[in-house]
């Protein structure tokens, strides 16, 4: 079997979900998935809400089991970086710098996670990368992407933004398709327990402890 690190992700349209009108031209056969819902107000708030985020807490307190393999021990991936469509910082490995305000290490573009759901006494695994993190001084996103061996197929993007009045939300934006067989046989079941988890990352970010 093929190490989590090495494997591709199993969906063309990577990045689909960072395009302000995505909703509109879905790549073909994908369900489109938008949620948004207030979680809690004032930049502590926002903060605390960023770390869990970035700690991989939303899915932990969400029941998901979380196993990360980060691109290298003790380092992280930098992606190439565009502005106007021209490359401007070429990709590099880079010593692992940000930290939770627990000491946790933030995800990074490049990781790797192995994601197991349990449901009817099955453990599913879910492997999954970082493709992008987008951080602005009110916004702070994270985009995952489905690997081989993910019995769906697709892309989330989780953004938590400060308001101007300092409300915060939780944005969640997703495309998928089952890519399984069995997945694709139960898949009444399978959009129940996605918007089942969907539910839960919101009630996480909204009793998340504020320090």
């Amino acid at each position: 079997m093929i190490p989590i690190r090495d494997r591709a992700t199993n969906y063309g349209a990577v990045g689909a979900t960072a395009h302000f009108d995505f909703s509109r031209f879905p790549p073909k056969g994908f369900e489109v998935v938008q949620r948004r819902a207030r979680i809690g107000h004032g930049r502590p708030r926002f903060d605390a809400a960023v770390a869990a985020l970035r700690t991989w807490k939303v899915q932990r307190l969400s029941g998901i089991e979380v196993e990360v393999v980060g691109t290298e021990e003790g380092t992280v991936y930098r992606p190439v970086g565009f502005a106007d469509g021209e490359a401007t910082r070429a990709a590099s490995i880079e010593p692992q710098q940000d930290f939770g305000p627990d000491g946790e290490p933030f995800l990074q573009p490049g990781d790797s996670v192995d994601q197991r759901v349990r449901f009817a006494g099955l453990t599913i695994h879910a492997p999954m990368r970082v493709i992008a993190v987008e951080e602005e001084a009110s916004s702070h996103g994270v985009i995952l992407g489905t690997l081989d061996g993910h019995p769906e197929a697709g892309e989330e993007r989780f953004t938590i933004e400060l308001a101007d009045d300092e409300t915060v939300f939780l944005h969640f934006r997703a495309i998928v398709r089952n890519a399984r067989w069995w997945s694709k046989l139960g898949a009444p079941i399978a959009r129940a327990q996605r918007a089942k988890y969907h539910d839960r990352y919101m009630d996480v970010l909204r009793s998340i402890d504020v320090r």
